[in-house]
């Protein structure tokens, strides 16, 4: 997969997140329609970034947005 490639699905993710709140995986991959891979590809340059935050709720990891 491409940086590029990578980089578009991360500010997809920000921009959902960013319209809708905080958000768990299953709900990203359907509504983005991303693989497991590129959703935790593009979740881990947010993170890296500091943009995105988690928590475990039961199984499943949710996301928020985190602003400076």
């Amino acid at each position: 997969m491409l940086k590029n490639e990578i980089g578009t699905n991360a500010g997809r993710i920000w921009q959902y997140l960013e319209e809708n709140g905080e958000s768990n995986s299953k709900v990203l991959k359907k509504a983005l329609k991303l693989t497991d891979a590129k959703l935790y590809m593009a979740i881990g340059w947010l993170y890296r970034e500091g943009k995105v935050g988690l928590f475990e709720e039961g199984d499943e990891q949710v996301f928020f947005l985190i602003f400076e």
